[in-house]
């Protein structure tokens, strides 16, 4: 089983970065054989949506713009679950947001184009969202609109904010969204999703 965590943030070292990887520590610890990795957003070269709707999709999943997204995507294909993750920006980080709008519109016109080639239909998908002051729901909102565009099931939680873990700036002290403990508990649903 293969675990891919997205770190939407521009930080490497921040507190986005370090709940996905209590996320995929959680889930390698919940199963046996687990792999997970880690994506960097901040380290491609993800460009916005040229809006070239007439060359754009005319294969399933397929772009006409050169650059990282069509490797990042064909990790996804090979992933048996995703996390995604972001810190809030101006709700989220432009580099983030190139990818999510790239990935949507080759979503929303393989749709229209009426293929049935959905790769990452039904794929279990994990939110998580940071904030220094104020509550990320904003982006734990982005992000399950953003995989449900690519119909990945998101895979939600019995607790506040429901839509996947959130943290702040005091994570260990944080009683209240307990995004390290909540943390562990999306790794294990995660790997139950799967298997």
């Amino acid at each position: 089983m293969k675990i891919l965590g997205f770190t939407g943030s521009m930080r490497k070292d921040g507190n986005t970065n370090r709940l996905v990887r209590a996320v995929l520590d959680a889930a390698k610890e919940a199963g046996d054989g687990v792999e997970a990795e880690m994506v960097y957003l901040s380290d491609l070269e993800i460009g916005p949506c040229h809006a070239c709707y007439e060359q754009c999709a005319k294969e399933p999943y397929k772009c006409v713009v050169e650059d990282d997204l069509q490797t990042v995507l064909e990790k996804m294909k090979q992933s048996d679950a995703v996390v995604l993750s972001s810190a809030l920006y101006f709700v989220v980080p432009s580099r983030l947001l190139a990818f999510m709008e790239r990935l949507s519109c080759l979503a929303h016109l393989g749709q229209i184009r009426g293929f049935e080639e959905h790769p990452l239909e039904d794929k279990p998908c994990g939110l998580v969202g940071v904030s220094f002051s104020t509550p990320p729901t904003p982006v734990l909102i982005r992000l399950q609109q953003f995989a449900l565009e690519l119909r990945m099931r998101p895979i939600t939680l019995k607790s506040h904010p429901f839509l996947g873990i959130a943290g702040s700036d005091k994570m260990e002290k944080d009683d209240f969204l307990k995004p390290l403990e909540n943390a562990t508990v999306l790794g294990k649903l995660l790997v139950e999703a799967v298997t």
